[in-house]
């Protein structure tokens, strides 16, 4: 056996092997593979940039999702759905299973355990650090697939491209920044990808229904990851319907549709936060709605005279929509919830302070638009034009995938992420048109006559011109991905959009961890934005934090913060409250830096307690400051910036808020607390700055 195995071998040379790959391997393959790697490349250089200010995890929520996927590795999978925490919410607690989705954390610790298995020592939060840079890695490999699906392989590669480089995305997909967004873009775009395969003609029945099944398993993905799911579940179901009213339907489209959604809505009742209620929601109606419709066309297309079909999609449609009525009527059908709703409907905004006060839920602008895409911004709507020239199933969703996008992007500025790919996509698509011409110019070959050889060299020295300024213009997004990705993590800069060390808020927390004194049933008090901070890194309890869905709990805070002392004693004690935390960046104002703190969100503390924040409003503590400052300096600008502060108003003086922000930035003597003991204050930016972060005792 052994010499027979020599004797093939034999004949079988390297040369001879080698030439066999080279026939096998275009060499438009072997380019393909390597600009695929550039852009990979791209795309996790951009996200690695905040490493230079510490390998840390970014922002407030993935601190929780890091907290989750820390207890999934220690204690299984099984024990997320267990998990009862009193830590968060005190005094009611948190139902981990009924408040959080398992995608992410699932994910992580599955990650985890993999690169374990490999032999590799990692802990899990270096596995959350790097978490989004791989995801935004493998999105853009999505994003190259969805895009070649539209135009080409071209247009494939520009849509990965852009998305690698796209501030929009890196923001949300940046070192440390383990949130929901990171699974669901990813999964979002691949059930896009997927489900248009599924409607392709040319695919066998037994292709398209697994493309249909692997897209609803995708969008099953994103319902126990994401609250947006909503959002891709809706347009999937819009697109559809567009596709019946342009008279594209099929058998396909009803199998592909059902398949997708049946397996999607299975995964989506399975999830706690979600269950059967989310079916009740007015785009889960719709999902039925849309397949009682495909149904409809199907049935009807058996009848073979015009008029008993008409009759019939007549009937039905009235049916459905008096079923629909009566529905409403008796309350089965609901309204999206109060974000959601926000979202459709931006002035509902206006009657939820608790939405409106966070700066990601304010209405985007055609600045921020612009500083996000570039010259994208322009690309898309132009793309359209060479669209509707030959309309296809993937362009019509791809338009549908689009405007919707830019109003809800519109609508809640955080949701530039969603519009993305597609914006992405659609540039892509608008290059790749515009510069065919250029290019055919460029690769023409040359006559044999040698007036007109010289005649095409001048034309191909012009066609290079518009490429390359296009291209020049492209990089614009590059510029603003590279200034957008290096930034410190926001809690290595203690939350202030400086690209420097801030070691305040780190400091006060592991003093918070590793502080003695404090007992294991110490209760934090600060406002909401620090309570993962506080829960999971100095792992203290605490009243609220990010995901709060107890409004009224928060306004309690609120409330407590804009009341005197002893109103506020009252409200501690209800909560058995031991120490509270408040940030200000104040004392900065005298080196002229503007104010990042508690002192610039109190306007919502009182609005969310449902108190008149201009009844509230006291400049005298900041005028008398700012008269003490000028006195000791002859800096034009900075006494300008004196006399601009000297307006800015605080909270009245009897205020608990004001009282804990002055005596902390500015010692006892303006304002004595009574019931309040100052037990650490942070070492301020640098040694040269004022401390930011003070941690009080309460003294009942």
């Amino acid at each position: 056996m052994a010499s027979k195995w020599r004797g093939v071998f034999k004949h079988v040379s390297l040369a001879s092997l080698s030439n066999r790959i080279r026939q096998q391997v275009s060499k438009k393959s072997i380019a393909l593979f390597f600009c695929l790697l550039l852009i990979l490349f791209l795309s996790i250089s951009i996200r690695l940039l905040p490493i230079k200010w510490g390998f840390t995890i970014s922002e407030f929520d993935p601190y929780f999702n890091y907290d989750v996927t820390k207890y999934v590795v220690e204690n299984g999978f099984s024990s997320w759905s267990e998990w009862y925490t009193y830590r968060a919410w005190y005094p009611f607690g948190r139902d981990i299973e009924y408040t959080s989705f398992p995608g992410i954390p699932f994910t992580g610790a599955f990650l985890y355990h993999f690169i374990s298995a490999l032999g590799f020592s990692v802990t899990v939060m270096d596995v959350c650090i790097i978490f989004p840079v791989l995801m935004a890695a493998l999105t853009c490999i999505v994003a190259y697939y969805f895009g070649k699906e539209l135009g080409g392989i071209e247009v494939g590669l520009l849509s990965s491209l852009f998305l690698a480089i796209n501030p929009a995305y890196i923001g949300r997909t940046n070192l440390g920044f383990y949130d929901t967004e990171t699974v669901g873009i990813f999964a979002t775009l691949l059930a896009f990808l997927l489900y248009l395969r599924s409607l392709k003609q040319e695919n066998k029945w037994y292709v398209s229904l697994f493309y249909a099944i692997m897209s609803g398993l995708s969008l099953g993905y994103v319902f126990s990851s994401w609250g947006a799911s909503r959002y891709p579940f809706a347009l999937l179901t819009l697109f559809t319907l567009i596709l019946l009213i342009i008279k594209q339907y099929s058998r396909r489209l009803l199998i592909s549709y059902s398949t997708l959604m049946g397996v999607g809505i299975l995964i989506a009742v399975n999830i706690p936060k979600l269950g059967f209620h989310f079916l009740k929601e007015l785009e889960g109606i719709a999902v039925f709605g849309m397949f009682s419709l495909l149904l409809m066309y199907e049935v009807a297309q058996r009848f073979e005279s015009y008029k008993t079909k008409v009759i019939f999609i007549t009937s039905f449609i009235s049916l459905l929509g008096l079923l629909a009525v009566i529905l409403w009527h008796f309350g089965f059908i609901s309204l999206p919830l109060g974000k959601f709703m926000s979202v459709i409907n931006p002035f509902e905004r206006t009657t939820i302070p608790i939405v409106e006060s966070v700066q990601e839920h304010r209405p985007a602008t055609w600045s921020s638009f612009y500083y996000q895409f570039g010259i994208l911004v322009f690309l898309a709507p132009l793309a359209m034009i060479f669209i509707f020239r030959k309309l296809t199933n993937e362009k019509i969703f791809l338009i549908t995938y689009f405007l919707s996008t830019l109003y809800f992007a519109a609508s809640m500025i955080r949701l530039t992420v969603i519009m993305a790919p597609a914006i992405c996509a659609l540039s892509a698509l608008a290059i790749v048109e515009l510069l065919k011409p250029f290019i055919s110019s460029v690769i023409q070959k040359p006559e044999k006559k040698r007036r007109i050889r010289r005649s095409k060299r001048m034309g191909k020295g012009f066609s290079l011109l518009p490429i390359v300024c296009l291209f020049l213009l492209i990089l614009w997004p590059l510029v603003e991905g590279l200034d957008s990705a290096y930034a410190p993590t926001t809690i290595a800069s203690s939350s202030i959009p400086i690209r420097d060390q801030i070691d305040d808020w780190s400091e006060a927390l592991i003093w918070m961890q590793n502080n003695t004194n404090l007992p294991e049933d110490t209760v934090v008090a600060s406002w909401w934005d620090y309570g993962y901070w506080i829960t999971v890194i100095a792992e203290k309890t605490t009243l609220a934090d990010n995901g709060t869905i107890n409004a009224t709990q928060i306004a309690q805070i609120g409330r407590m913060f804009m009341s005197n002392e002893t109103e506020a004693l009252t409200i501690l004690k209800r909560y058995n409250v031991t120490h509270v935390v408040v940030f200000t960046t104040i004392g900065l104002a005298r080196s002229g830096q503007l104010l990042y703190g508690d002192e610039v969100k109190w306007r919502w503390m009182a609005k969310i307690a449902g108190l008149n924040d201009t009844k509230l409003e006291d400049t005298s503590i900041t005028s008398y400051i700012a008269q003490v400052w000028s006195q000791t300096t002859q800096d034009p600008n900075l006494l300008a910036w004196y006399q601009q502060f000297s307006g800015f108003a605080l909270p009245k003086s009897y205020t608990v808020l004001t009282k804990l922000m002055i005596n902390g930035a500015f010692g006892q003597g303006l304002l004595p607390l009574t019931h309040f003991q100052l037990v650490f204050s942070s070492s301020g930016w640098n040694g040269q700055f004022p401390p930011m972060v003070f941690i009080y005792e309460v003294l009942y």
